[in-house]
């Protein structure tokens, strides 16, 4: 695990990293997990990346894993940290798997330099709300029973990425996601990376309806739903690995 150090006003922030593998032909596969995980959660993708010879970073977002606590969480300064670290590793294109809060930060990567992503899978990406309907419908922050129990049971099996989580970051990015925000939808058209979506299905508290809709929002994007709610790759890793690995390798 490397840590790449990122100076700002108020001091340098610790971005902890990890990178494996080696594929001088394609671009790497940048690895961003979702809130309250860590780079672990890629484990067993990293691995079947690697077997096709693909080159992988697994990144820890601020606030989680081995990155540092950090004084802001702006889902922009997230996304600033990415750009940061793709500019350290000297990487002028990747492809990107991300999850949930990871997705976000992805797309607004896309949207803010489209040429350095190829491609994008966005795994239960939370979509900024186009209105105030949207907001109402609390999607964000309500996670049903069952995602809970889920993810007691994963934390149990491996503690240390909410043992090392700043909960101040779901304190700050909850209210980001209440006030709509048309200008992101708009921008979207700018993104240049094809793009698959990836939704759990009617298991998870981010009903597919809006996945369907940000897909058709985006200028190549498909669409597939996976009936494993908000973790489908933690949940059901196979159909992830084949849904998000056939997509990658396509030329």
């Amino acid at each position: 695990m490397r840590v790449l150090y990122r100076s700002s006003p108020s001091g340098d922030l610790a971005l902890g990293v990890r990178v494996s593998g080696d594929d001088r032909h394609r671009p790497p596969v940048l690895l961003v997990h979702g809130m309250a995980g860590d780079h672990t959660t890629w484990r067993a993708f990293a691995r079947a990346l690697r077997r096709e010879g693909r080159r992988v970073i697994s990144v820890d977002l601020r606030g989680h894993g081995r990155s540092g606590h950090a004084q802001t969480y702006l889902l922009d300064d997230f996304r600033d940290d990415l750009e940061f670290v793709l500019d350290e590793l000297d990487i002028d294109e990747t492809d990107i798997v991300a999850h949930s809060l990871g997705g976000q930060t992805a797309l607004r990567l896309a949207m803010d330099v489209p040429g350095r992503v190829r491609r994008l899978v966005l795994e239960e990406v939370p979509p900024m709300p186009r209105d105030q309907g949207h907001v109402d419908e609390g999607i964000v922050v309500a996670a049903s029973l069952g995602e809970r129990v889920r993810g007691v049971g994963a934390a149990l099996r491996n503690p240390w990425p909410l043992i090392r989580f700043d909960r101040r970051v779901g304190v700050e990015v909850a209210p980001q996601f209440e006030t709509p925000d048309p200008e992101w939808w708009a921008r979207l058209d700018v993104i240049a990376a094809s793009t698959l979506i990836i939704s759990g299905g009617r298991r998870s508290f981010l009903p597919p309806r809006h996945l369907r809709t940000l897909s058709e929002a985006l200028p190549d994007a498909v669409f597939t739903e996976i009936d494993a709610g908000h973790s489908v790759h933690r949940d059901k890793p196979a159909e992830f690995a084949s849904a998000a690995g056939e997509f990658l390798q396509i030329s």
